[in-house]
């Protein structure tokens, strides 16, 4: 709505004019003084101290009468809201010896229309701009209107600045060197940028939380953001200069629908973040109330008159903060914190819109930057808060699910009771539960196996938990089964609880899937039993957006990081190839991580770790060489880059290196027949990846994947060179 943020005057025309009496006593003590645009600063200087105004109450006052009528020194940039023609008096003089080039800008995007004239141009208008003119003729192709203006050395002029406008009557007027404005353009067009880009993420984010959790609220709050963008584009004056920059009867009153869109989405909101309809029926109804009319508002509100619209919009609003403050105050008195997040988020908002009101009156200067971006500020922190407050009150739901779930451990004294409700939870579980032994088999499993493996529960009841972990055929000491195995005995001999990521088993799908396990012992009739909460690893939404990244790690000597690792610099790769060469990628990098933490850094040879690994020790052969100072202050540095053409790896260990040249020229059999140290895994290595590259020591290598083949291969990619 226009001027929405600006405080009403309600000053008629003939107001106005009986009041300028006063404005001319007050301004004896402030006389204008001809305004020099040649010593501007870089950011630039109000113009309301430099100008004169009279309101033409006939509004048919043709130019030469205009010129002799008196004009009353500005004393606010803001006149009010009037139907009246105002004119807007501006004396140049330019008392440098060089021509100066400047621009006048007319910081407020909700104007009807603005007609500039010169007086030495005679009622010729020169320049002309506002929402009532289409944009294409405006001289500067910009969101405010601005006109670009020269004044010769000694030369004297004057600016007259006709304006009419069904809003408030704001003369929010400043002049810039012609080479300042355009910079100070660029500079505001990437801050602004950053903070609606910031906005649209956050709102596809919480879109993207309700299609996966069909979280009513997440799809509220993306209605709520969403709909404030429009009507700050709209305010702003973008949605005039990208959006429909000919439609000037619709850029004037399409303001008018996204406000009561602001309306109806907020109120949306507050009911659900409450949980109004259950915990407070009475505020329940009015917010709904307020929603369903500001939604018939969107569509019938663009034909009110604007004075009209403008009234129904405040009393809506003041109604919806009242109930804002009612209920932010009501779990405040209950001690939530995530009320105080959300009342926190308001008070950013009212803040903001204070400053830039202190700031467009002309209380504030333009020039000091948490004035000039006090809406952005304080918007981008409202919806920062609100996130937080909504992130704070699903934790607060989350940790109430689990202490029922601990619940269950507690109820010794109605074991059938007990026993039957642990059942419905068990087979309603979204999450893969099942029990164990004390001995690690599988006892039972609820119906999510199937889902999650194509594995019937029968299937694997008797089966040892370890069964359920991926292997290759040619991998039965993986590092991945070693881990696993390691975290349940762990359990088993602590009886603490332990959370681990792994790779289960499909039965149709001949591929890992990657889930995250925890482990945690409960008492039943039987004795204790050992319950495993299996789940799948979330998407990382924000990875759809991805187009490259690159990062630098230490690794130090922990098996584990290999696994982590791997599977980490491996989770973007979906956005741009099949998961066969995801598991290919991710098996062969995990390889070559092992080798350079067992046989680099910790120099363990291929006879000590067979020998390990046959005697059933090799966890703790390794644990010991890992404490030994010479070796367990080595570290493994990877540098990782990813794009659409292809993945790259450059891992560095700092032990002694191989002879990789023999190696590389050895077939697969050969390297059976011998047992290398480093054989199967390069092998392998080289199968998928397009470029294996050793440095001569033989303790760095270069492994690049090309996910789009390159039509040729000019030369040989060297060391990092990964762009």
């Amino acid at each position: 709505m226009k001027g929405f943020l600006n405080i009403p005057k309600f000053l008629s025309g003939r107001v106005f004019c009986k009041l300028s009496f006063i404005f001319f006593t007050f301004s004896i003590f402030h006389p204008i003084f001809a305004f020099d645009p040649s010593s501007l600063p870089y950011e630039g200087i109000s113009l309301v101290p430099h100008a004169e105004v009279w309101a033409d109450e006939d509004g048919d006052t043709n130019f030469a009468k205009m010129q002799m009528k008196e004009f009353y020194p500005l004393s606010s940039a803001s006149l009010g809201y009037s139907d009246l023609t105002h004119w807007f008096k501006i004396p140049l003089e330019n008392n440098s010896s060089h021509s100066v080039s400047w621009v006048l800008e007319i910081h407020y995007s909700q104007l009807d229309k603005a007609e500039l004239y010169l007086a030495s141009k005679g009622d010729k208008v020169l320049f002309r701009g506002g929402d009532r003119i289409p944009f294409g003729e405006r001289p500067i192709q910009y969101r405010f209107p601005s006109f670009p203006l020269e004044l010769k050395a000694g030369e004297k002029d004057t600016v007259y600045l006709k304006i009419q406008t069904k809003s408030s009557v704001n003369f929010a007027a400043f002049a810039y060197k012609s080479e300042d404005f355009f910079s100070n353009i660029s500079n505001e067009q990437i801050l602004l940028g950053i903070y609606f880009g910031s906005l649209l993420v956050m709102a596809l984010y919480n879109l993207f939380l309700f299609l996966s959790t069909k979280e009513k609220t997440y799809l509220a709050f993306f209605g709520y953001v969403g709909a404030g963008v429009l009507a700050q584009w709209s305010l702003q004056g973008y949605s005039f200069q990208f959006f429909w920059p000919n439609s000037v009867v619709w850029a004037s009153h399409i303001i008018t629908s996204f406000t009561f869109l602001v309306s109806a989405t907020t109120a949306d909101f507050i009911r659900l973040y409450f949980c109004a309809p259950d915990n407070y029926p009475n505020s329940n109804k009015v917010l709904k109330g307020i929603s369903i009319l500001s939604y018939i508002l969107v569509i019938i509100g663009y034909f009110f008159p604007f004075g009209f619209a403008l009234a129904l919009y405040v009393f809506l609003s003041t109604i919806t903060l009242a109930a804002i403050l009612y209920l932010g105050f009501q779990g405040f008195s209950r001690n939530l914190r995530s009320a105080l997040f959300f009342l926190g988020a308001w008070l950013a908002l009212v803040a903001g819109a204070f400053v830039f009101i202190l700031r467009f009156s002309g209380i504030i200067p333009h020039t000091i930057s948490l004035a000039y971006w006090g809406v952005e500020i304080g918007t981008a922190m409202h919806i920062l808060l609100l996130a937080l407050a909504l992130a704070d009150r699903v934790n607060d739901l989350s940790k109430d699910l689990s202490s029922k779930v601990e619940d269950l451990n507690e109820a010794k004294q109605a074991i059938e009771q007990s026993e039957l409700r642990f059942r419905n939870l068990f087979e309603g579980a979204e999450e893969l539960l099942l029990t164990l032994d004390q001995e690690g088999n599988i006892k039972d499993a609820n119906r999510t196996l199937s889902r999650l493996t194509g594995y019937k529960p029968a299937e694997v009841e008797g089966k040892n938990f370890l069964d359920l972990i991926y292997t290759l055929d040619t991998q039965e000491g993986s590092i991945v089964l070693l881990l696993a195995k390691e975290k349940l005995e762990e359990h088993l001999r602590a009886r603490k609880t332990v959370e681990f990521h792994s790779e289960f088993k499909q039965k149709y799908v001949m591929e890992p899937k990657p889930v995250k396990i925890r482990l945690q012992s409960f008492e039943s009739e039987a004795g204790r039993k050992v319950l495993g909460k299996v789940s799948e690893i979330s998407e990382d939404i924000l990875s759809r957006f991805l187009i490259s990244e690159s990062m630098h790690f230490t690794v130090n000597n922990y098996l584990r990081n290999a696994d982590i690792l791997s599977r980490q610099l491996t989770s973007n790769l979906s956005q741009f190839t099949g998961s066969e060469v995801i598991t290919a990628i991710r098996t062969c990098l995990r390889e070559v991580l092992i080798n350079a933490i067992e046989h680099g850094n910790l120099g363990i040879s291929f006879d000590e770790k067979t020998d390990a690994m046959r005697s059933g020790n090799y966890m703790e052969f390794i644990q010991k060489r890992q404490r030994e100072a010479f070796y367990g202050a080595r570290n493994v540095k990877v540098a990782y880059s990813l794009n659409s053409k292809r993945i790259g790896f450059e891992i560095e260990d700092e032990g002694d290196g191989f002879d990789f040249k023999k190696i590389l020229n050895l077939d697969g059999e050969k390297l059976n027949e011998e047992s290398y140290t480093h054989g199967r895994g390069i092998m392998m290595t080289r199968k998928v990846f397009d470029v294996v590259k050793f440095n001569e020591k033989g303790n760095k290598v270069l492994l690049i994947k090309y996910l789009q083949k390159p039509l040729k291969y000019k030369r040989e990619p060297s060391s990092l060179d990964f762009d």
